[in-house]
C-alpha cells in the first residue's frame, strides 16, 4: 500500500493532514478539516496526546477529510482495512456513508461532538458537551443582561437571533433550543430585528425533557432564515441584511450568535453601522483566540466586544472519546468510567462539562484558559493584554 507523508506536527500548529501507512491499528480518528483551528490545533492535538498516552496495544491513526464527505468515507474505509476496532469521527455532514461503512464492517463508531447517522444506522456512542445546556447558557446571558439594563415589556430592547448549521444535527438544533428555552418566556422584553421574528414568536416553551419531533420541526423552521452554516462569511451577509436601513428600537442590542467565529463576524457588521448601538451584548462558544482577547479587554484584536462564551474544553471531550475507544478495544462497555446522559438518536451519550466565561470576570477566563495552559498567553492575538494583574 502506497504510503502518504505525514505533514508536520508541532504543538499548537496544524496537525497531520492525512496519515495512511501499512501498519495495523486498533483506533482510527477522522476529523473534518485541518484548515480549521478547532480540528487541527485543538481536538486533533488533544486526541493525539490522549492516544499517545495509551501506549502499546492501542495503535492509532488520525486522518483529515478536507471537508469532503467522499474523502471522509475513504478515510473510514482505509481505517477499517487496517484493523480499526473503534473509529472516532467528527463528520462534515451527516456522516451517513461513513457510519454505514463502519457498521457493515462491525466497527464501533464514536461520534465526536457531531452526530454521525444515516437512515438505517447511527453511531454507537456520542461524546458531547450537552448542546442544550450550552444554548441555555447563551440565552440566559442575554436575558440577564437585558433585565439588568432595565428592559421590560414597556421598554423593549432589540434582539438579533442567529443559528448554526441547521443540518448539523443534533448540535445546532439543541444549541438553538436551549437558548430559546431561556429567551422564550422573556420574549415580551425583546424586539426581534432578524428575519425569523415570526417563527421565533410562534415557538412554544420547549425544554430538553419535553423536546420531541414537533419541537425539532418548529425550532429548525426558526433557524432556517438565519442559518449561518457555521461560516463567518455567511454570518456577515446575514448581519448586513439586518443592519441595512435598520431603525433601532433601543440604545442597546442583544445578539444570539451561535459560536465564536460567527459572533466575531456579526459584531464587526454591527460595529460598522452608521449609528451603532451604544451597548452590545453577544454570545458564542468554543473560546477562540479572538474571543478570548475580547473577553480579556482588547476590542482591537478581539474584533469588538463579545460579552460571553461557553468554554467547551475540547481536551476533556477528546479524553472522553479516547476513553470510549479504549474501553471498546479492552472489551468493556464503552461508557465505563464516564458521565452519561440520555441517548440521542439511539447513540449512547457521554456528557463533558462546560464553563461560562464572561467579559465581566476576566480572572476566571485567565484561570481556566491561561493559567491551566489551555492557551498560550504569548500568542500574538493576546499581545495587547497585561496578564500580570491576574497572575
Amino acid at each position: 500500500m502506497k504510503k502518504l507523508i505525514v505533514l508536520g506536527v508541532t504543538l499548537m500548529m496544524a496537525l497531520i493532514l492525512v496519515a495512511c501507512t501499512d501498519k495495523q491499528i486498533k483506533i482510527g480518528v477522522v476529523l473534518p478539516d485541518a484548515a480549521e483551528e478547532r480540528w487541527a490545533r485543538q481536538d486533533g492535538e488533544f486526541l493525539k496526546k490522549e492516544l499517545d498516552a495509551l501506549g502499546a496495544g492501542y495503535e492509532y491513526d488520525i486522518l483529515f477529510s478536507g471537508a469532503d464527505e467522499s474523502k471522509e468515507l475513504q478515510n473510514v474505509e482505509a481505517l477499517i482495512t487496517r484493523g480499526a476496532k473503534a473509529i472516532i469521527i467528527t463528520t462534515h455532514g451527516s456522516g451517513a456513508a461513513a457510519v454505514d461503512a463502519a457498521k457493515a464492517a462491525g466497527v464501533k463508531v464514536i461520534a465526536h461532538d457531531r452526530m454521525s447517522k444515516s437512515d438505517t444506522n447511527v453511531a454507537d456512542f456520542y461524546t458531547t458537551f450537552n448542546s442544550w445546556n450550552v444554548g441555555k447558557e447563551m440565552g440566559k446571558h442575554l436575558v440577564e443582561m437585558a433585565e439588568a439594563n432595565g428592559a421590560t415589556a414597556e421598554n423593549k430592547v432589540d434582539l438579533a437571533i442567529f443559528a448554526g448549521r441547521t443540518a448539523d444535527w443534533p448540535n445546532a438544533t439543541y444549541f438553538f433550543g436551549g437558548a430559546m428555552e431561556a429567551i422564550q418566556p422573556k420574549l415580551a422584553i425583546f424586539n426581534i430585528i432578524t428575519s425569523n421574528k415570526t417563527q421565533v414568536e410562534a415557538l412554544a416553551h420547549y425544554t430538553e425533557a419535553t423536546f420531541n419531533d414537533a419541537a425539532r420541526v418548529a425550532l429548525q423552521a426558526a433557524m432556517a432564515p438565519v442559518d449561518t452554516d457555521w461560516n463567518p462569511g455567511t454570518a456577515t451577509n446575514l448581519a448586513q441584511a439586518v443592519t441595512a436601513g435598520l431603525t433601532k428600537g433601543s440604545d442597546d442590542v442583544y445578539v444570539l450568535a451561535p459560536n465564536d467565529d460567527t459572533s466575531a463576524a456579526i459584531r464587526i457588521v454591527f460595529g460598522d453601522m452608521d449609528n451603532p448601538y451604544e451597548r452590545y451584548y453577544t454570545t458564542g462558544q468554543d473560546a477562540s483566540n479572538v474571543t478570548l482577547a475580547s473577553l480579556m479587554g482588547d476590542p482591537v484584536k478581539g474584533n469588538g466586544t463579545q460579552t460571553m462564551t461557553v468554554f467547551k474544553d475540547t481536551s476533556k471531550l477528546s479524553k472522553d472519546s479516547v476513553k470510549i475507544a479504549k474501553n471498546i478495544v479492552d472489551g468493556v462497555d464503552g461508557l465505563t468510567g464516564l458521565t452519561s446522559g440520555p441517548s440521542i438518536d439511539g447513540a449512547a451519550t457521554a456528557y463533558t462539562t462546560i464553563d461560562v466565561l464572561l467579559a465581566s470576570d476576566k480572572q476566571k477566563t485567565y484561570d481556566l484558559i491561561f493559567k491551566t495552559g489551555y492557551k498560550d498567553k504569548n500568542e500574538a492575538t493576546f499581545s495587547n493584554i497585561d496578564f500580570s494583574q491576574y497572575e
